[in-house]
This record gives structure tokens, C-alpha cells and sequence, in this order.
């Protein structure tokens, strides 16, 4: 089974099984026929260790990275990804790059109805590096569209992205296009924000593409307040929230100087909210003078 995807201005390509499940929010970048920047073919098996084995004996590891639900066997020109759930040291997938533009994955079979959900789906295909080569940058933030402009909420887990933007959305009627994530792409007149397959437990997510008005990184606080970040204080905030390979050092100087762009186009704001209509007043104040 062929499909094809777009996001922001990539093209991506899939070989898949005939009765592989596909998410929903996948299915929602499905494109018509169109250039691929990327192919993946994915295949159901039952033994990972041997195209592990087969990239060791191709490919001499450079590095070998350890996080606790994956390994990086990164080479001098491809690398190997072997992903776990987190408290399961057997793999569910090894997906193998075997060129910049072309990559294979296996699943374990008995994987497969677990597919459904976007956040494995997506991890088999390794699109932040993809993402990164296009010029594209992953933001965690929860995404909302102001009078046809995108503000984007960004934090760590747990500070209260989502629920900025539900205030917003009951005080102000505002929408959310992506509880979770939001794929920020240079366009010729200016930053964009582009909708993403992968929405964390929000459940919200739309492909969809706004002018970034402001990126606003939140802190929780008794006292709403708000002030403008510049140069390396914004650079410092937003880097953490931005999905890169640490790895990766051609692509982290990439990802890096793209922040740096963003930084020195686009407004970038640190709010101190609590969970009220004043945290709405305090923002809204400042979005009224920054003009596209």
C-alpha cells in the first residue's frame, strides 16, 4: 500500500502492509500525487535483532546513544533507531536509515493494533530529522488561530499550554488547531505555523496554516504579567521546546540557527498566568500592537 503526506513543504511517501492501521490525524496530511523529500517502508516482524546486526556489520557506530526508550546507533553516514516502551526492554520497532532520503522499519507484529496511535506511528518515521533538513522546526506548544493569525502557546509538560488556549477559546472564541504541537515553516512573506499528526492527549488536531503572530513560553504564577524576550534570552526558552536530535551535531547547528531566524522575526513573549480571564487581558494587550 502507497500513500503520500505532506507537511509544511515536505513530501513523504510510505510503503506500508495492506492492513496496516493508519491514525487518524495521518490521514488528515494525506497528498495527492507529489515529489517525495522523503520514502519509508515499514514491514511487520518478529525478529529485530537481525537488521540491527545487518547495520553493525554495514555501517561502522560512530556513537551509541542510550535514552530510556531508545537507542542510537549513529554511523558515520546513516544511523539506526531502536525503539522501546518505556519499562520494556524489548523493542516494538528498529527503523534503519539507509540514505538521507530513504528509510526502513520493522514492527513487531505483535505491535500492530497498537499503530492506531499517533505518537508510535509517528515515531517509526524519524520526521523531526526530515523536518530539520527541510527547514521546517517541530514546537511543542499548543497552537491557536486569532483572527487568522496563529499564537503559540509553548512550555514544558504540565504548565498549562492547552489550558491558556481553552481560555482563550471561552473568553475570546478563539480556536485551537493543535493542543500539542505546531510546525513552524519560513514562507516568503514570514514565519507560518502548519498543523501536525501528533497532538499529545488534547486531541485536537486540524492541517492547518496561519502567519505566526507570537510564540508566548509560559511559567505558571499568582500574578499575570507579561514582557518580551530578545537575542539568547529567547533563544535559551525556546530551544528546549523545539524536537531536535541532540545527537546530531550538523543537525542540532541546523535546527540552532533556524531558532536564532525565528527569534530575530517573530515576537516572543514570556507570560506568567494563572488560570483566569485576567491571563487572557494581560496577552491580548500586547497581540493588539504586533502587526504582520
Amino acid at each position: 500500500m502507497r500513500k503520500q503526506y505532506r507537511f509544511g513543504h515536505t513530501g513523504v511517501e510510505l510503503f506500508l502492509p495492506e492492513d496496516m492501521p493508519v491514525p487518524e490525524n495521518m490521514r488528515k496530511f494525506e497528498a495527492e500525487e507529489t515529489a517525495a523529500q522523503m520514502t519509508c517502508r515499514i514491514e511487520f516482524g518478529t525478529d529485530l535483532e537481525e537488521p540491527v546486526r545487518r547495520f553493525r556489520r554495514e555501517e561502522p557506530v560512530l556513537k551509541e546513544i542510550q535514552r530510556e526508550n531508545l537507542t542510537v546507533l549513529y554511523g558515520a553516514d546513516r544511523e539506526c533507531r531502536i525503539l522501546r516502551f518505556v519499562g520494556d526492554d524489548r523493542p516494538y520497532a528498529v527503523s534503519v536509515e539507509r540514505s538521507p532520503k530513504e528509510r526502513w522499519v520493522c514492527v513487531r507484529e505483535s505491535v500492530r493494533p497498537m499503530l492506531i496511535y499517533d505518537t508510535i506511528f509517528v515515531s517509526l518515521l524519524a520526521l523531526e530529522k526530515q523536518m530539520i533538513r527541510s527547514g521546517h522546526l517541530i514546537l511543542h506548544s499548543a497552537y491557536m488561530c486569532r483572527e487568522g493569525k496563529a499564537v503559540l502557546f509553548s512550555a514544558p509538560s504540565e504548565t498549562g499550554k492547552s489550558t491558556q488556549a481553552d481560555l482563550w477559546e471561552k473568553y475570546r472564541g478563539t480556536r485551537t488547531v493543535n493542543g500539542d504541537r505546531s510546525l513552524l515553516v519560513r514562507e516568503s512573506d514570514g514565519w507560518y505555523a502548519y498543523g501536525w499528526p501528533v497532538c499529545g492527549s488534547s486531541e485536537i488536531c486540524h492541517n492547518e496554516a496561519w502567519p505566526v503572530q507570537a510564540i508566548v513560553m509560559l511559567y505558571q504564577s499568582g500574578k499575570n504579567e507579561i514582557r518580551r524576550l530578545c537575542g539568547m534570552q529567547a533563544v535559551r526558552k525556546l530551544t528546549p521546546q523545539i524536537t531536535m536530535n541532540m545527537w546530531n551535531a550538523g543537525f542540532q547547528m541546523k535546527a540552532l540557527d533556524l531558532i536564532e531566524q525565528i527569534v530575530g522575526e517573530v515576537p516572543i513573549y514570556e507570560l506568567g498566568c494563572d488560570i483566569s480571564e485576567d491571563a487572557v487581558k494581560c496577552l491580548e494587550g500586547v497581540l493588539q500592537s504586533v502587526v504582520l
